[in-house]
């Protein structure tokens, strides 16, 4: 079995100084903000981006693969992060050198380097393990384009040849008719989430129709969650129905992004979901604890 490592060029301090500088700008505004949802706001983006940039420095830093007599070895982060694509499979492969054109669905890249879930120009959905973008090699099968970047790529070339596996070249065709609502992985979340934003739109109406909310409520908070804008309870009342408004129209931009993505890859489309879901928690968090100690 022939094992390769993976060519590496200035990715890893590029992503470093990404995060850095995420971790700055951040820290910056969560100094100077004096509002408690900004603030939790900053601090589930602080955590999201750590672990994101983390997961792909990780990955960059430990990218290899390996051909034995029936598999192509994809793997990553001490193997934790494997691909296996039987050669049986490999309908053909070929290679590129310079700058990687096409569309992000997830992932991380710059000019020289690609990881993730992206759409390539003329060649289509691809999972790119590439951490140099010179002598890219492009391999095709039946449901899925894999793009990765040996040291060795002669050698790699060699071995897929000795495979049998032909040079070839191919173009994409867009999945129009992929239906996301036979999809229980989104449409089990797309209900949580519509729910938990009318709990969160008609729940202070309905309190206030009820007087059950007091007179005077806060209507914002600083990042100690102290009251710093007092209010009536009807404001109070809109302004917790005005978030669920928001939380809707979120909801609508992600429903819709979703879609977008699901014409390429079906997974790639579930994030925006979850990101809106999340969203909408924690603002129905935030009502349900500004009723429980101001009520």
């Amino acid at each position: 079995m022939e094992s390769y490592e993976s060519k590496r060029g200035y990715g890893l301090v590029l992503m470093i100084l990404t995060i850095a500088l995420y971790n700055i700008l951040i820290l910056i505004f969560l100094k100077f903000t004096n509002s408690y949802i900004v603030a939790n706001l900053l601090k589930l983006l602080l955590v999201a981006c750590n672990i994101y940039q983390a997961y792909y420095i990780l990955l960059f830093a430990s990218i290899k693969g390996s051909i034995d007599e029936e598999n192509l070895k994809i793997y990553a982060i001490w193997s934790l992060k494997r691909v296996i694509i039987p050669l049986n499979e490999i309908e053909g492969y070929f290679m590129t050198t310079g700058k990687i054109k096409g569309v992000k669905l997830n992932g991380i890249a710059a000019s020289g380097f690609v990881m993730g879930r992206f759409v390539i120009d003329k060649i289509g959905m691809s999972r790119m393990f590439v951490t140099d973008n010179k002598n890219v090699v492009y391999i095709k099968t039946k449901h899925m384009n894999y793009a990765v970047s040996p040291l060795n790529y002669k050698k790699f070339e060699e071995d897929l040849i000795y495979h049998d596996i032909p040079v070839a070249q191919w173009k994409h065709n867009v999945n129009n008719s992929y239906n996301l609502h036979k999809d229980k992985y989104f449409i089990v979340p797309l209900m949580i989430v519509s729910i938990i934003i009318l709990i969160l739109t008609l729940n202070p109406l309905i309190l206030h129709l009820k007087n059950a909310i007091p007179d005077i409520m806060p209507l914002n908070f600083d990042a100690k969650f102290k009251p710093i804008k007092m209010g009536t309870g009807k404001q109070f009342a809109f302004t917790q129905m005005l978030y669920g408004v928001l939380n809707m129209a979120l909801l609508f931009c992600m429903y819709y992004a979703s879609y977008f993505c699901a014409k390429y890859d079906r997974k790639s489309a579930y994030k925006y979901i979850y990101l809106s879901l999340v969203v909408a928690l924690i603002f129905l968090i935030m009502q349900f604890k500004i009723l429980i100690n101001f009520r």
